[in-house]
């Protein structure tokens, strides 16, 4: 199967099933599975090019050849590393074209996420901005920054598995309803786990601790301190700042200032102390960013 058959038709069949179903965690699985065997698919080829290359080494008893036969050998072994080589190019390319459908189609499924919350998409952007500030804030580099920005817009690509009754539900929620929307960090997870991309393994682990706390009274698995990620912990803080100063279908957003004041009342029981250093000292760009993007948006 081609990448061109994989981007063109098979993808988008599943897509639109989804689109149909956007409940069905299922299909969203489907489409994760499909992209990791076509990438498997290109790995098995260049893995048997190389065979074949050790195969004509060993064949050849260079110290038996003629010069004329050597000169030939040598040719052959020339053409050979060069397909070798022109191959590796045409697979990168097609590695990255497959990466690339991989990751906007997951970026694509954490939007259809939040359009389920009742949120226009903005959300993701500014939280994610407010991700990379955060950890510039803290002292990572510009390469962590960056996949953080990118990862963390699929924090809550789970909801995507949760009814919509619940996830929209005005009032509050039956103990029953809790327990089946704290699944949405496992199942955003699942969709994320065993890619080999970067992005996505951080993604993966920011999906799935982005709800522990600090002082270990979190969800799913009651992680704490320093055991839960780094990206977790300020993609939480970054969550919760934004839901905050943004307007819920409960209720009207809070003050900047009463947002700031939550933040430091929440400093080592729902976040990491020194994550709400690093956002407090950059918290007038976060604010100003956040005004930015909702101009533009």
């Amino acid at each position: 199967m081609s990448v061109n058959h994989f981007i063109g038709n098979e993808m988008d069949s599943l897509v639109k099933k989804l689109a149909a179903t956007p409940t069905d965690i299922n299909l969203v699985w489907d489409v994760v599975k499909v992209m990791e065997t076509e990438k498997e698919d290109l790995q098995a080829q260049l893995f048997c090019y190389a065979q074949d290359i050790q195969k004509l080494l060993a064949e050849r008893d260079i110290a038996a050849l003629n010069e004329n036969e050597k000169n030939a050998a040598y040719k052959q072994l020339e053409r050979f590393n060069h397909d070798f080589m022109i191959l590796m190019a045409q697979k990168e390319k097609s590695y990255q074209a497959l990466e690339s459908s991989h990751l906007d189609t997951i970026r694509r499924l954490a939007t259809a996420a939040e359009f389920k919350d009742d949120d226009t998409g903005a959300h993701i952007l500014r939280m994610s901005r407010f991700s990379s500030i955060i950890a510039r804030a803290y002292g990572q580099d510009e390469k962590y920054c960056n996949l953080l920005e990118q990862a963390s817009p699929m924090h809550d690509i789970g909801k995507i598995g949760i009814p919509d009754d619940v996830l929209k539900k005005p009032g509050k929620l039956t103990e029953a309803e809790w327990v089946l929307m704290r699944k949405h960090p496992e199942y955003g997870a699942n969709i994320l786990s065993g890619s080999d991309v970067p992005v996505l393994q951080m993604a993966e682990e920011v999906a799935l601790a982005h709800h522990e706390k600090f002082d270990g009274s979190g969800y799913p698995s009651n992680l704490q301190g320093e055991k839960i990620p780094l990206s977790a912990r300020i993609v939480a803080l970054a969550d919760f700042f934004d839901a905050l100063t943004m307007d819920r279908c409960y209720r009207l957003a809070f003050s900047d200032e009463k947002a700031l004041t939550m933040v430091k009342e929440n400093s080592g029981t729902h976040f990491d102390p020194k994550v709400v250093q690093a956002f407090l000292s950059v918290s007038n760009d976060i604010i100003n960013e956040r005004n930015r993007i909702n101009k533009e948006n």
